[in-house]
């Protein structure tokens, strides 16, 4: 069945455009027939919502004969399909326009059914207020989102979507493999200044599994000037909520937004909803939860054989590319178990200054978890820095990554606590200092990887 995801107008369709999808439903009409405009009343009784209110999924099937069902949700969304299901997360009471059409064109009126939501599906903390009127992205004035999406990096059309400031909804038919291969990005009219902290909020709910959507809140001008760029894993069809507060402030004009779904499955759908910036001196009444300590493990000397990678071999390879053009690789020696990068010409991006360690033959288990750390240092101050440890012909296939800020000569410990194991045959170590002003050094040292211990 299609689905299509734009409205068209005030539903005033054509002939043609009935008859193209009418090739989606079990019935034929192959031209226009005596029969005429099919009148929605007549086919009250075959259009049909259920609920179930343990899960939170409402169905529409239409039972009649001889005409194509139109359903029309949100006023942006209508599908000719005669079964689907959508899912609804929160609790209220919603409707649902129908019309029907054949061959001779679509009915002039609709029939409007109601069905209600019992239960706001929610597990853990929801996040700030959305209809507070501290949340600044409520009214903020949003541009058109724009799309990079393409699978094994070549682009295809853009997703289909539905938007409006209090929810998004984006459906990927195509499956990606790594992040940054499903991008959507939204500028706004928001400014925040140095002089102020922020709290923000969103949920998130995918139709499938996701290793990670990477969150992003940045300068619309600058992308190496941002609040937080993270990546979390989604399990189907269960909302999550991402959140951050009392997030020192950055003096930008207009933030923008970024959400990246590369990893996805094919057949995902994202909803996107409840996004809350707001001023953290402005209580909107939300108790945030205490973030979880993770207690830390006894770790591993970093030269003792408890640390997985003590004694291995392996071969680096680089990427230094300022503006995606590629340079000669940088200089990097090695002294014991630190390793020293120099990095003259500066970057500005996620990426663009990557320096991996691709072993001989390191592997992992998924029946084990495991601990890792790393002491970096950098004479100058860093953004965003990435950490990866992946799968060396599957970088969909990783144990973590992990993202960190640097400051100019503090030590900064990078750690994956009790990480779920994965099944890795050849294990490949990803560092990246993409955003690195020019005439940077960062040492990496004591690298330790563990079984995981209490």
């Amino acid at each position: 069945m299609k689905k299509l995801q734009s409205y068209i107008g005030a539903l005033l369709w054509t002939v043609a455009a009935v008859m193209g999808l009418a090739a989606c439903s079990p019935e034929e009409f192959d031209s226009p027939n005596e029969n005429g405009i099919p009148n929605v009343s007549d086919y009250a009784d075959d259009f049909t919502i259920t609920v179930d209110q343990e899960t939170n999924y409402a169905t529409f099937t239409f039972t009649g004969s001889g005409v194509m069902p139109v359903w029309i949700i949100d006023g942006t969304t209508y599908s000719t399909e005669f079964s689907f299901t959508k899912y609804y997360r929160k609790a209220g009471s919603y409707s649902v326009d129908m019309k029907v059409a054949n061959a001779n064109g679509m009915s002039d009126a609709s029939i409007t059914k109601t069905f209600d939501v019992e239960n706001t599906i929610m597990t853990g903390f929801g996040g700030f207020v959305y209809d507070s009127d501290y949340n600044l992205w409520k009214d903020a004035t949003l541009s058109t989102p724009s799309f990079y999406y393409a699978p094994g990096w070549s682009q295809i059309d853009n997703p289909s979507y539905t938007m409006d400031n209090s929810a998004i909804s984006v459906a990927l038919p195509s499956a990606t493999t790594d992040q940054w291969q499903a991008q959507m990005l939204i500028t706004t009219d928001i400014s925040t200044a140095s002089t102020s902290n922020y709290d923000f909020s969103v949920i998130l709910t995918s139709t499938t599994d996701h290793p990670g959507v990477t969150v992003k809140l940045t300068d619309s001008t600058d992308d190496n000037v941002y609040y937080f760029a993270e990546r979390v894993s989604l399990s189907a069809n269960e909302p999550y909520c991402y959140w951050k507060s009392d997030m020192a402030g950055l003096d930008i004009a207009n933030l923008k937004m970024v959400f990246d779904f590369g990893g996805n499955e094919a057949g995902t759908d994202i909803t996107i909803e409840s996004i809350v910036l707001k001023d953290h001196a402005n209580d909107d009444g939300t108790e945030v939860p205490e973030e979880e300590q993770v207690p830390e493990p006894t770790w591993a000397d970093a030269e003792s054989e408890d640390n997985l990678w003590y004694g291995v071999t392996y071969t680096n390879t680089f990427y230094y590319a300022p503006g995606w053009s590629q340079l000669a690789d940088p200089t990097m020696t090695t002294s014991g178990t630190t390793h020293t990068l120099s990095l003259p010409t500066a970057t500005s991006d996620q990426w663009q200054s990557q320096v991996w360690f691709i072993s001989d033959g390191l592997s992992l288990t998924s029946s084990e978890n495991y601990d890792f750390r790393v002491t970096l240092t950098s004479s100058t101050d860093i953004n965003n820095i990435t950490v990866k440890l992946a799968e060396n012909e599957d970088d969909n296939t990783y144990l973590f990554v992990l993202n960190t800020a640097l400051t100019a000569g503090e030590e900064t410990y990078v750690k994956s606590i009790d990480a779920d194991g994965v099944d890795i045959t050849q294990g490949k170590l990803v560092f990246d200092f993409g955003g690195n002003p020019a005439n940077t050094t960062v040492t990496i040292s004591d690298i330790i990887l563990q079984v995981h211990k209490d």
